[in-house]
């Protein structure tokens, strides 16, 4: 394993008053650069590690540590979110009146950039993700394997050191989730950024 980047540790957190409990002391220890698959089925906790991680949510106890920094330690986590995660989404969440270019530009408003800047970036990202040509399509116009692409565009808008997809192909074909892991690699090997996908695909 590469140098500790991400670790939890005894992670614990529960929904309904305790009577569910999604997490009951998870650790997990991540190298910087490492993709990683968080395998499990519906259910058993998965998607909540993954807010943990990326500071979409808190545990009741335990510490979740990334580069050093406890997150269970900060109130405001919105910095952290906005420079170093990005989110991919089992069901793409796009903005449906917005176009594609429009929707991969939202996360740019966290960070300093010109409204040129951060339309020429948008342009860049989607081109890099074989969406070139329809930047001013409306999400509606795009087949769910498009609106994947540029929901990956969209977390990619800030360079983040973590790419968080959680359940990405859930939604897709198996000819479209091919297509999009196949991306997913390629992006890794080009960034060498950390990726941590939950899935309960073993393929």
């Amino acid at each position: 394993m590469s140098d500790e980047f991400i670790k939890t540790q005894d992670l614990k957190k529960s929904f309904d008053d305790g009577r569910i409990q999604a997490l009951r002391g998870a650790d997990l220890e991540i190298g910087k650069g490492e993709y990683v698959a968080i395998m499990g089925p519906s259910g058993c906790g998965k998607s909540t590690l993954m807010n943990m991680i990326g500071a979409l949510d808190t545990p009741d106890s335990g510490s979740v540590v990334i580069e050093g920094q406890d997150l269970t330690q900060h109130k405001d986590l919105s910095n952290f979110r906005a420079e170093k995660v990005g989110y991919i989404f089992q069901l793409h969440n796009l903005i449906p009146s917005l176009t594609a270019l429009e929707n991969v530009q939202i996360p740019m408003f966290e960070i300093k950039l010109s409204g040129k800047e951060r339309r020429e970036r948008a342009g860049e990202l989607l081109k890099s993700v074989g969406i070139e040509g329809l930047e001013n399509s409306l999400p509606t116009k795009l087949s769910g394997g498009e609106r994947q692409r540029v929901a990956v565009a969209r977390a990619l808008a800030n360079n983040p050191e973590i790419l968080i997809a959680d359940e990405p192909t859930g939604a897709l074909d198996s000819k479209s989730a091919g297509e999009l892991l196949d991306l997913l690699h390629r992006i890794h090997e080009k960034t060498n950024n950390t990726i941590v996908m939950v899935t309960h695909d073993n393929h």
